[in-house]
């Protein structure tokens, strides 16, 4: 006769069996911190499915306690029997200019899931009871809606991968009384997860120690959780019915503030097989065009560097145009630079000083001084909070507004190649030159040209 299942394991099958959390999974990729959720989740899921693989991600964080945390998972797996693997994200050196480590970090995890979950199977994440309860605090802070309190849900289906949370039906209390049960108690702990200063460590150790306190429990907060659940569902089933109303300006004007956001999400989904969460300011920004008197078409923010056109049709996404692909560009030693995604190629060539330099005579050639330029220089696509100072100024204006100056339509400013020389930007072809690198009347001078050519 097999042995009792414990309590703790017994709650966590039933609720995978109630959602359906590992229906038709063919095989089950467990995020693997060695934390105490993932462990408890690593050991749960290995009697609940057949075919289960560990990957602990390396953020390039934290240095040696990082590298002793990846040891002692390979370690735990090897000792178990369980298939292992590993990757690191480098999180600094893929940072986007003004996001966050954590933000940083929780993209390149998305990314890297995206990449390498086949269709079929499953990612597994050890979110827990208490992660949800600090999650609604901190989302209540940031002003998000019912979706947003409720985003941690058992399952869910991100940037195309099917993610399940088995563990939300647990306290982390459990989970760590669960791991002494296995005799497991030397899971890897981040010292980073004491330190106040991160806004979820003050949550944790500040703001919910103090409402039990004050209340005597967090009851109400699970509660309320759950009915705020429920309502972003009904929401969620209503949207469903007023998808149409992207294709009609007067139903888009006439569709109430809570749907608008719902509406668009699903239309997103639709128009791109992915799930998208529309930013509040993206949302906020399409009711502001809705209510001004309509005179032509006009170009909308929807996040994640897409567009729409409203117009009397109502919607159309706009097209997904390439962006340029970072690299740097010896340019002496290589005076051509292709950049194929983009179709267009950049050429360096010396002048000759003999006499005066001609001037270019279009957008798409500049000179600037030889002896300014450094000898390898940075091409990159234009990112938000970009600035130049514009040949004949003194004050910095964002890429953004030159942009709008130049018509250059938004859907399309990922494709042109912004040129930057120590960190600073010296081109943008088409768009606008910068002070820096001015040639003097006799001086040495490169000239830079964009050929737009099939390549």
């Amino acid at each position: 006769m097999s042995a009792r299942p414990q309590p703790t394991a017994q709650r966590v099958a039933e609720f995978v069996r109630e959602h359906g959390l590992l229906a038709g999974v063919r095989r089950l990729r467990v995020g693997f911190s060695g934390g105490a959720d993932s462990t408890a989740l690593l050991v749960l899921l290995r009697g609940l499915h057949p075919a289960i693989e560990a990957v602990h991600l390396h953020h390039g964080l934290r240095g040696p306690d990082a590298d002793a945390d990846a040891r002692w998972c390979e370690e735990f797996c090897a000792v178990r029997g369980v298939p292992f693997a590993s990757a690191r994200l480098d999180v600094p050196g893929h940072r986007r200019a003004g996001e966050s480590t954590e933000e940083a970090a929780r993209r390149l995890r998305l990314e890297h899931w995206a990449a390498t979950t086949p269709a079929g199977d499953a990612v597994a994440l050890g979110h827990h009871l208490d992660d949800c309860l600090e999650d609604l605090l901190l989302r209540l802070t940031r002003g998000a809606n019912t979706g947003g309190l409720t985003a941690l849900r058992p399952f869910a289906e991100i940037c195309g991968v099917r993610i399940v949370r088995p563990l939300l039906c647990l306290r982390r209390a459990h989970i760590e009384q669960f791991l002494a049960e296995q005799g497991i108690r030397d899971w890897r702990c981040d010292a980073s997860n004491a330190d106040p200063v991160h806004r979820r460590n003050a949550v944790r150790h500040q703001w919910l120690p103090l409402l039990r306190h004050t209340v005597g429990h967090d009851l109400g907060l699970v509660r309320s959780l759950e009915a705020l659940r429920e309502d972003a569902d009904c929401l969620s089933e209503l949207a469903l019915g007023h998808l149409d109303a992207v294709h009609d300006l007067v139903a888009l004007r006439r569709l109430h503030p809570a749907l608008l956001p719902r509406v668009l999400r699903g239309w997103l989904r639709q128009e791109t097989g992915r799930d998208w969460v529309v930013p509040r300011q993206a949302v906020l920004r399409l009711r502001h065009e809705l209510g001004r008197p309509f005179r032509c078409p006009r170009r909308v923010p929807l996040g994640q560097d897409r567009y729409a056109e409203l117009s009397p049709d109502g919607l159309r996404l706009l097209g997904d145009w390439p962006a340029v692909e970072p690299r740097r560009w010896d340019w002496r030693r290589c005076p051509r630079l292709e950049l194929p995604e983009v179709r267009v190629a950049l050429t360096a060539h010396i002048e000759t000083p003999d006499g005066p330099v001609a001037t270019p005579r279009d957008r798409l050639t500049e000179l600037f001084s030889v002896a300014a330029l450094e000898d390898t220089l940075e091409v990159r696509a234009w990112q938000p909070g970009d600035r130049l100072v514009p040949f004949g100024r003194r004050r910095p204006v964002k890429l953004q507004d030159l942009f709008g100056k130049a018509r250059v339509p938004c859907d399309q400013r990922p494709a042109v190649p912004v040129v930057l020389c120590g960190g600073q930007i010296l081109w943008v072809p088409g768009v606008r030159r910068a002070e820096f690198g001015r040639v003097s009347p006799h001086g040495g001078a490169v000239r830079l040209r964009l050929h737009r050519a099939e390549l």
